[in-house]
């Protein structure tokens, strides 16, 4: 039988830079946690009924899962010992011999190394609470990480992924998650009330660079291509983050809905809101081939040679934009709010301008009066 984990999307004769064959996350304790592999199959069952259970022994980790989990950069030692495997039979794979059910692998808690670098992983952190000082409170960490999945649909590996993880998370109790795919750190709890409906919820990652000696800000996405969708960047100029990252946000839920496709030359976006689609090696690492966006001009700062058609300059708040993009589009922000057009999203940003010019406004009276 072949081994799932060698047959997932390819360039040539090698898996294409970033995507993860076997995909795994951290989950942080303060104290040695104790492994129930019964309560959480228990909270599986909810999930996913038709799932199996072995809890060994084991024979010492096969080679090749050990070198897949050290390729992720794990935040403990090397030595993984496995404490159960879920078989999940809705979820199968197909091999030329055989029809397997694609797997879960928990692993016994491990301590963290004590040199590990967070730095560059607190500042991309966005929904992290608490900061350093939190973060230097763990002392364990638990890995789990899917095993002959790569080759399910990855909506489907997704879902299964997050079903477990939720899983895990209720019996133990875990209130942190390193998400080494997407650099990030997020709050468990979050997490549960977020992934019925965010499918990509610690998944997806949206990074805000500013551009060493250069009016240039460069918004990004980790942990897409891990799942075979590709990742998105922009590159403006004059334009805020905050005008960047619902646009990005929204184009990888369009991704992530599309199959993982976009054509170069394809307009993203709504009336008044066209950014131009060209597929390009990302910027910043790790290797991988992202989708570029460019808004136009006299934002875009990337090496599109073509702006979006019709889009020469930003136009004004227009009361005769349409009430739902022409393309079914929806920008998305970071708390999952969606417009349903570029009109929508300017009402919004107007009423936060006159309701902060309002406080600004109460606060000076306020201050003359004393």
């Amino acid at each position: 039988m072949t081994d799932s984990a060698r047959q997932q999307p390819r360039d040539g004769k090698r898996l294409k830079p970033g995507f993860h064959p076997v995909y795994a996350v951290e989950l942080l304790f303060r104290e040695q946690p104790k492994l129930d592999p019964a309560q959480v199959l228990e909270g599986i069952h909810q999930r996913i009924r038709n799932t199996a259970i072995n809890t060994g022994p084991f024979r010492e980790t096969e080679e090749v899962e050990n070198e897949a989990l050290r390729r992720k950069e794990t935040t403990g030692s090397d030595q993984f010992e496995l404490s159960a495997v879920f078989y999940h039979n809705e979820y199968t794979v197909a091999f030329t011999d055989a029809e397997v059910p694609a797997q879960t692998r928990l692993f016994h808690p491990r301590p963290i190394r004590e040199d590990l670098n967070w730095s560059g992983v607190l500042q991309q952190s966005w929904k992290w609470e608490g900061g350093a000082e939190r973060l230097e409170e763990y002392q364990y960490t638990v890995t789990l990480c899917d095993w002959y999945a790569a080759m399910l649909p990855f909506e489907r590996r997704m879902e299964m992924f997050h079903s477990v993880l939720a899983s895990v998370i209720e019996s133990t109790g875990c209130d942190a998650i390193y998400w080494q795919p997407s650099g990030q750190l997020i709050d468990a709890r979050g997490f549960l009330a977020a992934h019925d409906n965010e499918p990509l919820y610690g998944a997806l990652n949206v990074r805000v660079y500013q551009m060493q000696g250069q009016d240039e800000v460069l918004v990004d996405t980790l942990g897409l291509t891990a799942l075979g969708v590709p990742d998105i960047q922009c590159r403006v100029s004059g334009l805020t983050p905050d005008r960047v990252i619902p646009m990005i946000y929204g184009a990888s839920y369009y991704l992530y809905g599309n199959g993982g496709v976009v054509e170069d030359g394809q307009l993203l976006g709504g009336a008044g809101l066209r950014w131009r689609c060209e597929q390009q090696p990302g910027v910043l690492a790790p290797e991988r081939i992202v989708v570029d966006l460019n808004p136009g001009h006299p934002y875009y700062t990337g090496s599109q040679t073509e702006d979006p058609v019709g889009f020469e300059k930003e136009e004004p708040f227009n009361e005769d934009w349409p009430e739902e993009s022409d393309s079914g589009y929806r920008l998305r922000e970071e708390d999952g709010s969606e417009f349903r057009s570029e009109r929508e999203y300017r009402m919004k940003e107007r009423r936060q301008a006159t309701e902060s010019t309002r406080s600004s406004s109460s606060e000076r009276d306020s201050s003359q009066q004393e």
